[in-house]
């Protein structure tokens, strides 16, 4: 990101900036508000003249169309990778959450993270607070607003058992005891079935699984609000979510640990 990267495109942005929101006839005023010298900002207005992004008109500084589109396309780029940045950090202001207890309008609400979903507590201190913005009774669903800090919890866990595959015998060829062995191992909050092979075993062992579709994606986040999950399916089923916890991991600060068991 050369915008962040490069102090004189960052300071050549911010007095362009004051430019096109202001009005300024003397250079102090700019100078003080960026936090440079006098002698600087005149130095950049020079060049960004010469560059045809600003002109002086009546002793005011303006900023040309040219410098109103350059500004537009930084300031877009640096929204995009700061979006992006701040999804991956699940840094949010405004959320939905459940009313732990009743909840006043206007009240400072503590935020926590219970069997995968944000419950809200007046009076209740949390590493993460918010105002509530309506009236709520317990177990209501209450908006957020200026949250604050970050809501204390541990990651789940994945666990990926690997299962024959069609041309191997599928379900035919599985040890379904020592795979509800296995599972009964682990606290498991939530089980996703990959394809038919483990579908068809889950309804044998009347395990029931919570989801079948985008199984890696709805594990990764599974996993992110606190949740251990159990996924089963055969080789390439599995090898897909690996890859995508892998992808979430190398991108992530937050890292899920997951374990493979070909049983």
């Amino acid at each position: 990101m050369e915008l962040l990267r490069e102090k004189s495109l960052s300071t050549k942005i911010l007095i362009l900036l004051e430019i096109a929101t202001g009005h300024y006839s003397q250079l102090s005023p700019i100078a003080e508000k960026i936090g440079i010298t006098k002698q600087a900002v005149s130095d950049y207005l020079k060049k960004m003249k010469e560059e045809g992004l600003v002109y002086n008109i009546n002793g005011e500084y303006k900023a040309s169309v040219k410098g109103i589109e350059f500004l537009h396309s930084q300031l877009i780029e640096l929204k995009k990778f700061l979006d992006k940045k701040i999804q991956k950090l699940n840094i949010i202001e405004n959320c939905i959450a459940i009313a732990g207890n009743k909840i006043k309008k206007g009240a400072k609400v503590g935020l926590f993270m219970e069997n995968g979903e944000l419950v809200a507590y007046q009076g209740k201190k949390s590493s993460s607070m918010g105002i509530a913005m309506r009236d709520a009774d317990k177990g209501d669903d209450i908006p957020i607003k200026d949250m604050e800090g970050i809501v204390e919890h541990e990651i789940g866990k994945i666990y990926l058992i690997e299962l024959p595959s069609p041309s191997e015998g599928g379900t035919r060829a599985c040890d379904a005891g020592k795979i509800q062995r296995m599972m009964s191992m682990y606290q498991i909050d939530r089980i996703g079935a990959c394809d038919i092979v483990a579908k068809v075993l889950l309804k044998k062992l009347k395990k029931p699984y919570h989801f079948e579709f985008a199984y890696a994606q709805a594990s990764i986040e599974a996993a992110q609000k606190g949740l251990n999950v159990l996924l089963l399916g055969w080789g390439e089923g599995i090898g897909k979510a690996i890859s995508a916890i892998e992808d979430f991991n190398a991108s992530s600060s937050q890292k899920i640990q997951y374990e493979i068991f070909a049983p």
